[in-house]
């Protein structure tokens, strides 16, 4: 082998270890959450939280999150009594292993009863110019017996210094039926932000934040055809340029995957300009985006990760598998994190919803997704 030969082969060995080196580094970041994860300023509070029974470990549950310049912004539902902070933030920059979660954007955001305050934040979703937008139902102690505590609200903070930039109560919008679920947020063409909230209820709430103006999508009853009064209502954000942005929905229990253009909601177009994306063969949970057209998925009771193109029909001749079983737990949320790599958060969902979890509660885990993904049970 010539000089020009052995520089080729070398060039190759470093190119080959040095990328899955990286692979390698990303996998190994695991941030190990449960109920123990909540950081109070100091111990004295921590007991009186936990004397007052306002802090029970076992009933935190984390199910949605955003990444955000080396941290994470994590939803935290009160879905039971006894949980501190219902929206966390989590520095990516400490070592991993046991995240500590801090209050977002402070702990007087946290006072449940507080109409000032959040009370349930279910959903969380940060657009284009780094505004997160926080939806919170109002409603606390989900899963035992429901509280209404406040008026379902929208929260905007502005990232650069976690201020508010926005707060709007959605009492007007909402039906005493309604079970407000997911949130996304676009801009039109004029730079304007229009914000998507799913209403498992059977609509697509749109709030044109500018004007102050809101309005409800409401969907063709055949969408949730064989879908309970529980069903859940998934609402995904695929952004394109020049106001081309796409909204995909489905139910759960829905038979089909369905998308309508962005501009059409804006103009309160429903029926007319819902397009079908496929047939689904197995009931399917739409996880997140991958920042572009792709949508990870996976199969409701199954943890397989999978990636659909969505310029391709919603088929599973379409699906690439991401990420392969992980036995222990279900995800929850992926969604874009470090260097556009895939980060994604999962827990022993069923434990929690049967109430079975130990004392510490769900045990969770924030990672980024790999191939092949390492079977951690404890």
């Amino acid at each position: 082998m010539g000089a020009s030969g052995q520089l080729l082969a070398l060039l190759f060995v470093l190119v080959s270890v040095l990328g899955s080196h990286e692979e390698h580094e990303y996998c190994d970041k695991v941030y190990r959450i449960n109920g123990n994860s909540i950081d109070f300023p100091c111990e004295s509070t921590k007991n009186i939280y936990i004397s007052t029974q306002r802090y029970k470990p076992r009933n935190v549950m984390p199910v949605r999150f955003q990444y955000d310049n080396n941290r994470v912004l994590i939803c935290l539902p009160r879905l039971r009594p006894g949980v501190p902070t219902t929206l966390g933030q989590i520095d990516l920059n400490k070592p991993s292993c046991y995240a500590h979660i801090k209050p977002f954007p402070c702990w007087a955001y946290q006072e449940e009863g507080n109409c000032n305050s959040f009370q349930s934040v279910i959903d969380v979703y940060t657009d284009v110019k780094r505004i997160m937008w926080c939806l919170d139902s109002g409603i606390t102690n989900f899963l035992e017996q429901p509280i209404k505590r406040c008026p379902p609200k929208v929260f905007a903070f502005t990232l650069n210094n976690d201020k508010t930039v926005k707060t709007i109560d959605l009492s007007e919008i909402v039906k005493s039926t309604s079970r407000l679920q997911y949130i996304v947020t676009d801009y039109n063409e004029s730079g304007h932000p229009f914000v998507y909230i799913s209403d498992g209820d059977g609509a697509i709430i749109v709030l044109d934040v500018n004007n102050n103006k809101h309005f409800r999508v409401v969907l063709p009853r055949a969408i949730s055809a064989g879908c309970g009064d529980s069903d859940v209502l998934y609402l995904l954000l695929i952004a394109k340029p020049k106001g081309q942005s796409i909204v995909i929905f489905s139910y759960l229990c829905g038979q089909k995957v369905y998308s309508i253009k962005s501009e059409h909601l804006r103009s309160g177009k429903g029926s007319s300009a819902i397009v079908e994306m496929g047939s689904k063969r197995k009931h399917s949970v739409l996880l997140g985006t991958d920042g572009g057209k792709g949508v990870i998925l996976r199969y409701r009771g199954e943890s397989e990760l999978y990636l659909w193109d969505t310029d391709q029909p919603y088929r599973e001749c379409n699906f690439e598998l991401v990420q392969n079983a992980d036995e222990c737990r279900l995800c929850t949320h992926v969604s874009v994190g470090k260097n556009e790599h895939l980060l994604a958060l999962g827990s022993n969902l069923s434990d929690f919803l049967n109430n079975t979890c130990g004392a510490g509660g769900a045990s969770s885990r924030l990672k980024y997704v790999c191939k092949e993904c390492d079977d951690d049970c404890f």
